[in-house]
C-alpha cells in the first residue's frame, strides 16, 4: 500500500504527458514479461521495444530485448546493439530486479551475455574482451557458474584453431518442392536418402511433414499432424532403418517423451509413447535407431548424468519394450549438454552434438569410432560444418558422406531452409 500512495503522490509533480507514459510502459511491460516468462522471445523482444520507444536509455529494457534475441535462433545478431547500450548501467547480480518495472539497470551478467552474441556471430576478439571484463569483475566469483563461463573462454580459443584448417565441403539447397517461405527446421532423413520428415514452422502451428524421393525428385510433401494426432508439438527424431517406424520427441511445457509411429497398411498411425523405460520424468530430446533396431540410443536429462542432457542406450526386450537403460559413458557425454546421437556406417561411427570437448561455442557436431571398451575420443567434425553458433539437429547418412540441416537461407531471405552438405576431404581419416 505504501509503495501505492509513494507513485500516486509522485503524479501531482508530473506532466500529463509523462504520467500517461509511465502508464503505458506498466502495461507494455506487463505483456513483455508474460510472454517472456512462456518463452515466446519474439512476442517479449516486440513490447521489450515499444518500451525503448518510451525509455531508450533504460539499461533493463535493452537486456531484455537483447535477452530475446539470443534466445531466437538465427537473431543473435541482433542482440548485440542492445547488450552493448545495456552496458552503460550495471549492478551485481544480487543488486537486480529484472521483473521490477522501477528497475533502470542491467545485470552483471549482460557482459556474458553479449560475448556470446560476439562469439555466434564469430566475432571472437570482441567475445573475449568482454568475457574477459566480465571474470575481472568485483562481483564475478561466487555469483555465477565458472566452469561454463571457462568453457565459453576455452570455446573461443578453439575456435581459432578449428577455422585454420576448414573442410573442403559442397553445400546444397534442397528445392522448392520441399522450402517455403516459412521456415522448414529440424529435417531427419531415412539412410538411404529416400524419405525425409521436418518441420515447417506454418503461422499457427508447427506442421511435420513427410516426403518420399522417386527418381531422385522430392515428391509433394505431406502434412502428417492429423495422420499421426500431433498438436503441433511433435518433432521428428529418426527413421528405422526400413523406413517403416518414424521415432518423434513430443514436446510439453512439462517435458518432453519419445512417440512412434508406424506406417501400416499405407498409411501412418496414430503416435503413441514407445513401451518400456525410456521415458522418464524428464526431457526426452532426440532419438536414434540403430541399424537392427535393436538399441536406442537417446539423450536425456535425468538423474545420474554426466551434467545437462546426456545421450543413453536402450536394448529392446522380446516383448518390444525398451529396457536396460545405460548411459553411453564418459567419454562421449562431458560435463555440458549432450544431444542428437546418429549412427552411421553399420553403426560403428557415433555421431552427436556437444557443448562440451573440443568446441567452438555452443553445441558443435562430434564423432566417435565404436572400439573394443565403447567409444573413442570424439573428434570435431570441423569448420564451416562446425561454426561458433549453435550446431545441432543434424542427420549424417548411411556411409558418412553426407549432411542434412537447417539454417537461414541468406541468399534468397530470412527464413530457415534445408541444405545438404558433402565433404570432399578428411573422409579416408573418419572411416
Amino acid at each position: 500500500m505504501r509503495k501505492i500512495i509513494i507513485v500516486s503522490g509522485l503524479f501531482f509533480f508530473l506532466p500529463l504527458p509523462m504520467i500517461a507514459q509511465y502508464i503505458d510502459g506498466r502495461e507494455l511491460f506487463s505483456e513483455a514479461e508474460y510472454f517472456f516468462s512462456r518463452d515466446d522471445y519474439q512476442e517479449a523482444a516486440y513490447f521489450y521495444e515499444e518500451l525503448l520507444k518510451i525509455f531508450p536509455d533504460n539499461s533493463n529494457f535493452n537486456f531484455k530485448v537483447g535477452e530475446c534475441f539470443l534466445s531466437i535462433p538465427g537473431s543473435e545478431v541482433l542482440a548485440i546493439p542492445f547488450l552493448e547500450k545495456a552496458l552503460q548501467k550495471i549492478v551485481p547480480r544480487n543488486k537486480y530486479n529484472g521483473r521490477n518495472f522501477e528497475e533502470t539497470a542491467a545485470p552483471l551478467h549482460a557482459y556474458f551475455y553479449l560475448g556470446n552474441a560476439y562469439r555466434i556471430n564469430n566475432r571472437i576478439a570482441d567475445a573475449l574482451n568482454v568475457y574477459y571484463k566480465f571474470v575481472n569483475s568485483p562481483y564475478y566469483y561466487g555469483n555465477y557458474n565458472i566452469a561454463i563461463v571457462e568453457n565459453e573462454i576455452m570455446s573461443c580459443e578453439r575456435a581459432k584453431i578449428i577455422q585454420d584448417s576448414p573442410l573442403d565441403i559442397i553445400e546444397e539447397r534442397l528445392g522448392n518442392n520441399l522450402n517455403s517461405s516459412f521456415p522448414e527446421i529440424n529435417p531427419v532423413v531415412a539412410q538411404d536418402e529416400n524419405a525425409i520428415a521436418y518441420i515447417r514452422k506454418q503461422q499457427l502451428y508447427d506442421a511435420l511433414f513427410l516426403s518420399i524421393k522417386s527418381n531422385d525428385i522430392w515428391g509433394e510433401p505431406v502434412n502428417m499432424n492429423p495422420l499421426i494426432g500431433s498438436d503441433g508439438d511433435m518433432y521428428p527424431a529418426c527413421f528405422s532403418y526400413d523406413n517403416s517406424e518414424l521415432y518423434l520427441v513430443k514436446k510439453s511445457r512439462k517435458n518432453s517423451d519419445i512417440y512412434i509411429t508406424r506406417f501400416v497398411d499405407n498409411i501412418w498411425t496414430k503416435a503413441e509413447k514407445i513401451p518400456g523405460r525410456v521415458n522418464s520424468g524428464s526431457d526426452e530430446t532426440s532419438a536414434w535407431l540403430s541399424a537392427d533396431g535393436s538399441t536406442l540410443y537417446f539423450s536425456s536429462s535425468r538423474r545420474g548424468g554426466r551434467g545437462g542432457l546426456d545421450i543413453y542406450y536402450a536394448r529392446k526386450n522380446p516383448e518390444g519394450e525398451w529396457v536396460d537403460i545405460r548411459n553411453a559413458g564418459r567419454t562421449v557425454n562431458s560435463r555440458f549438454d549432450e544431444e542428437f546421437p546418429c549412427l552411421v556406417s553399420n553403426d560403428s561411427v557415433l555421431y552427436f552434438s556437444s557443448r562440451g570437448h573440443f568446441n567452438m561455442g555452443g553445441y558443435d557436431v562430434f564423432y566417435s569410432k565404436r572400439i573394443a571398451r565403447g567409444w573413442s575420443l570424439p573428434v570435431n567434425i570441423g569448420y564451416p560444418v562446425n561454426n561458433t553458433g549453435d550446431n545441432a539437429g543434424y542427420v549424417i547418412t548411411a556411409n558418412g558422406r553426407g549432411i542434412y540441416f537447417s539454417r537461414k537461407n541468406t541468399m534468397e531471405g530470412t527464413t530457415e531452409d534445408i541444405f545438404r552438405i558433402t565433404i570432399r576431404n578428411i573422409l579416408s581419416d573418419r572411416f
